[in-house]
């Protein structure tokens, strides 16, 4: 009985080492892979702030740079707090001062684009002029900046594209204008000489100037003077068909300039046709009124 009663002891105690023995046994036990390979558990237990979140992927982000195809520039990555990329730098700004411009009168809609290049101490100035009749000219010449005034002398050469044609020689040309406010002063002279080409086709002296005295800085209002001339008498015309030399087109009128945004600006010109043969509608020949004008659009870059 008594070695009964060490026995019973005995298994008891067994029984309670065993239960303590194996929490030590599990904790030997190797643990299990976290869901995130690069974010084991910390064993001394949980981070007192929360976790930061990954941020999320973006065309810019480093990592972006692996997806790349072959012949695909690399993205780089912007400095912080700005959208600027790192180590790129600022295109740098045209040097070259260009413009271009609409003009509606009664030639019809017509397009001009210009621009001035650097060639040592000298500007040449150059420009392409367009009709919706298929004309296209080119004109080129060196321009003189003194102060607020600009001297330009030009060369030209128009072609008739519509009848596969050269058309004439705009030669010589001259532009002048002076930008002191509150006064603007546009003048333009040029020669046009088609029978070089086509004896049959008058020759033109043409000119046109205007005044804009602008009592605010957007808004401006002066006098418009345009005129052309006949240089010479076509071969086998009668006296009814032209009066030979002289005077064809005599217009007076008033202009308004009106600053329109940033490098804008609006030209409005209505005027008085004074000649007779001045009143023709050149695309058809017929007789028109003696309402002249010109609605101007241009923008400088």
């Amino acid at each position: 009985m008594r070695e009964n009663g060490v026995g019973k002891c005995c298994s008891a105690l067994a029984c309670v080492v065993g239960l303590l023995a194996a929490p030590a046994a599990w904790a030997q036990d190797p643990a299990p892979p976290p869901a995130d390979p690069g974010a084991a558990a910390d064993p001394a237990g949980p981070a007192t702030t929360p976790p930061v979140p990954p941020a999320e992927p973006t065309a810019t982000a480093p990592a972006a740079a692996s997806t790349a195809t072959a012949g695909e520039a690399t993205p780089v990555t912007p400095a912080p707090g700005t959208t600027e990329p790192v180590g790129e730098p600022k295109a740098e700004e045209s040097q070259i001062p260009s413009w271009f411009r609409f003009d509606a009168d009664n030639f019809g809609l017509q397009v001009w684009a210009g621009a001035s290049h650097k060639l040592g101490p000298i500007d040449l100035a150059s420009d392409i002029y367009l009709t919706t009749s298929g004309y296209a000219e080119f004109d080129t010449g060196p321009a003189f900046v003194l102060g607020p005034v600009i001297v330009n002398p030009m060369v030209g050469i128009g072609f008739d594209f519509m009848n596969h044609l050269t058309a004439t020689l705009v030669a010589p040309q001259l532009y002048l204008y002076i930008d002191a406010k509150p006064v603007y002063f546009e003048s333009w002279n040029m020669m046009q000489f088609n029978s070089i080409f086509n004896e049959a086709i008058q020759n033109y002296y043409y000119s046109r100037h205007f005044l804009l005295l602008y009592p605010v800085d957007d808004f401006g209002i002066g006098p418009h003077l345009e005129l052309t001339a006949d240089l010479n008498e076509l071969p086998g015309a009668t006296a009814e068909e032209t009066d030979g030399t002289g005077l064809s087109s005599l217009q007076i009128g008033g202009i308004i300039g009106l600053n329109y945004g940033t490098g804008n600006k609006l030209l409005m010109y209505l005027g008085y046709e004074t000649q007779e043969e001045g009143r023709v509608n050149v695309a058809t020949g017929a007789e028109a009124g003696k309402l002249a004008g010109r609605f101007t659009f241009v923008h400088n870059f």
